[in-house]
Protein backbone atom coordinates (compact mmCIF):
# COMPACT_ATOMS: atom_id res chain seq x y z
CA UNK A 1 0.00 0.00 0.00
CA UNK A 2 1.13 3.62 -0.74
CA UNK A 3 1.75 5.74 1.64
CA UNK A 4 -0.17 8.68 2.12
CA UNK A 5 1.22 12.02 0.78
CA UNK A 6 2.08 14.32 3.66
CA UNK A 7 -0.51 16.76 4.50
CA UNK A 8 -2.98 15.00 2.30
CA UNK A 9 -5.03 13.66 6.01
CA UNK A 10 -6.28 17.08 6.78
CA UNK A 11 -7.93 17.43 2.98
CA UNK A 12 -9.84 14.10 3.72
CA UNK A 13 -12.28 16.44 6.45
CA UNK A 14 -12.54 19.05 3.52
CA UNK A 15 -13.38 16.67 0.81
CA UNK A 16 -16.42 15.05 3.19
CA UNK A 17 -17.83 18.54 3.88
CA UNK A 18 -17.93 19.67 0.23
CA UNK A 19 -19.91 16.18 -1.02
CA UNK A 20 -22.34 17.57 1.35
CA UNK A 21 -22.28 20.82 -0.29
CA UNK A 22 -23.11 20.29 -3.92
CA UNK A 23 -23.11 24.33 -5.02
CA UNK A 24 -19.64 24.65 -3.14
CA UNK A 25 -18.35 21.53 -5.20
CA UNK A 26 -19.30 22.66 -8.47
CA UNK A 27 -17.85 26.09 -7.63
CA UNK A 28 -15.00 23.77 -6.77
CA UNK A 29 -14.35 21.31 -9.72
CA UNK A 30 -14.77 24.84 -12.39
CA UNK A 31 -11.70 25.92 -10.31
CA UNK A 32 -10.33 22.60 -10.90
CA UNK A 33 -10.86 22.96 -14.39
CA UNK A 34 -9.44 26.43 -15.04
CA UNK A 35 -6.09 25.93 -13.04
CA UNK A 36 -6.19 22.30 -15.19
CA UNK A 37 -6.29 24.83 -17.59
CA UNK A 38 -3.25 27.20 -16.91
CA UNK A 39 -1.34 24.22 -15.84
CA UNK A 40 -0.46 22.42 -19.13
CA UNK A 41 3.14 21.43 -18.50
CA UNK A 42 5.20 20.67 -15.96
CA UNK A 43 4.52 18.12 -12.99
CA UNK A 44 0.53 17.83 -13.57
CA UNK A 45 1.67 16.76 -17.61
CA UNK A 46 2.17 12.97 -16.45
CA UNK A 47 -1.33 13.17 -15.08
CA UNK A 48 -3.59 15.42 -16.59
CA UNK A 49 -5.73 13.16 -18.14
CA UNK A 50 -5.73 10.95 -14.24
CA UNK A 51 -6.82 14.38 -13.00
CA UNK A 52 -9.58 14.84 -15.87
CA UNK A 53 -11.04 11.25 -15.08
CA UNK A 54 -11.57 12.39 -11.24
CA UNK A 55 -12.94 15.66 -11.83
CA UNK A 56 -15.60 13.61 -14.55
CA UNK A 57 -16.25 11.10 -11.77
CA UNK A 58 -17.18 14.13 -9.48
CA UNK A 59 -19.21 15.89 -12.03
CA UNK A 60 -20.92 12.56 -12.36
CA UNK A 61 -21.36 11.61 -9.11
CA UNK A 62 -22.65 14.73 -7.98
CA UNK A 63 -25.39 15.54 -11.50
CA UNK A 64 -26.29 11.83 -10.09
CA UNK A 65 -25.68 10.40 -13.26
CA UNK A 66 -23.18 8.16 -11.37
CA UNK A 67 -23.54 6.70 -8.18
CA UNK A 68 -21.87 2.84 -8.36
CA UNK A 69 -18.91 4.19 -6.63
CA UNK A 70 -18.15 4.23 -2.33
CA UNK A 71 -18.42 7.79 -0.32
CA UNK A 72 -15.29 6.39 1.15
CA UNK A 73 -13.89 7.01 -2.66
CA UNK A 74 -16.00 10.31 -3.24
CA UNK A 75 -14.75 12.04 -0.21
CA UNK A 76 -11.10 10.74 -1.69
CA UNK A 77 -11.47 12.21 -4.90
CA UNK A 78 -13.00 14.98 -3.39
CA UNK A 79 -10.38 15.78 -1.36
CA UNK A 80 -7.52 15.61 -4.00
CA UNK A 81 -9.93 18.03 -5.99
CA UNK A 82 -9.79 20.67 -2.90
CA UNK A 83 -6.08 19.40 -2.77
CA UNK A 84 -5.19 20.27 -6.45
CA UNK A 85 -7.44 23.95 -6.39
CA UNK A 86 -6.18 25.35 -3.03
CA UNK A 87 -2.98 27.20 -3.57
CA UNK A 88 -1.28 26.66 0.02
CA UNK A 89 -1.16 22.57 0.35
CA UNK A 90 1.63 21.04 1.08
CA UNK A 91 4.08 22.57 -1.30
CA UNK A 92 2.49 26.42 -2.22
CA UNK A 93 2.00 26.13 -5.53
CA UNK A 94 4.15 30.10 -6.43
CA UNK A 95 6.79 27.97 -6.00
CA UNK A 96 7.82 27.53 -9.61
CA UNK A 97 8.45 24.25 -10.54
CA UNK A 98 7.74 22.42 -6.78
CA UNK A 99 4.23 23.91 -6.08
CA UNK A 100 2.48 20.99 -8.57
CA UNK A 101 5.01 18.53 -7.65
CA UNK A 102 2.84 17.66 -4.50
CA UNK A 103 -0.38 18.14 -6.29
CA UNK A 104 0.71 15.44 -9.34
CA UNK A 105 1.61 12.88 -6.37
CA UNK A 106 -1.73 13.56 -4.55
CA UNK A 107 -3.58 12.26 -8.06
CA UNK A 108 -1.55 9.23 -8.58
CA UNK A 109 -1.43 8.28 -4.95
CA UNK A 110 -5.59 9.02 -5.43
CA UNK A 111 -5.85 6.93 -8.67
CA UNK A 112 -4.17 3.90 -7.51
CA UNK A 113 -5.81 3.76 -4.42
CA UNK A 114 -9.22 3.87 -6.07
CA UNK A 115 -8.19 1.93 -9.76
CA UNK A 116 -10.67 -0.84 -9.56
CA UNK A 117 -13.25 2.27 -8.94
CA UNK A 118 -12.11 4.92 -11.86
CA UNK A 119 -11.69 1.91 -14.05
CA UNK A 120 -15.65 1.05 -13.87
CA UNK A 121 -16.25 4.78 -13.73
CA UNK A 122 -13.96 4.60 -17.50
CA UNK A 123 -16.31 1.43 -18.84
CA UNK A 124 -19.54 3.14 -17.35
CA UNK A 125 -18.20 6.41 -19.25
CA UNK A 126 -17.20 4.66 -22.48
CA UNK A 127 -21.10 3.00 -22.63
CA UNK A 128 -22.74 6.31 -22.58
CA UNK A 129 -20.87 7.27 -25.42
CA UNK A 130 -22.80 6.04 -28.06
CA UNK A 131 -25.90 6.85 -26.13
CA UNK A 132 -24.90 10.47 -26.22
CA UNK A 133 -23.92 10.44 -29.78
CA UNK A 134 -27.38 9.00 -30.79
CA UNK A 135 -28.62 12.36 -28.35
CA UNK A 136 -27.33 14.64 -31.01
CA UNK A 137 -28.29 13.12 -33.86
CA UNK A 138 -32.01 12.56 -32.61
CA UNK A 139 -32.14 16.36 -31.58
CA UNK A 140 -30.57 17.68 -34.91
CA UNK A 141 -33.06 15.59 -36.59
CA UNK A 142 -35.96 17.65 -34.34
CA UNK A 143 -34.31 20.70 -34.82
CA UNK A 144 -34.41 20.13 -38.35
CA UNK A 145 -37.91 19.76 -38.07
CA UNK A 146 -38.56 23.17 -36.80
CA UNK A 147 -37.32 25.13 -39.38
CA UNK A 148 -39.51 27.09 -41.49
CA UNK A 149 -40.56 25.65 -44.87
CA UNK A 150 -38.63 27.29 -47.72
CA UNK A 151 -39.75 30.13 -49.03
CA UNK A 152 -40.59 30.42 -52.84
CA UNK A 153 -38.85 32.36 -55.10
CA UNK A 154 -41.26 35.28 -56.32
CA UNK A 155 -41.61 34.98 -59.95
CA UNK A 156 -42.45 38.74 -60.63
CA UNK A 157 -39.08 40.34 -59.78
Amino acid sequence: MAKVPRGFGRFLLRGAALLKNPRLLKQMLAKAVSKMGRAEGGPLREVKGQLQRLIALLKAYVSGEYRDVSTQTMVTVAAAIVYFVVPFDGIPDFLFGWGLVDDAAVISYVVAQISSELEAFAAWQEAQEPKVQQQEADEQDADKDKLPPDIPEDDNS
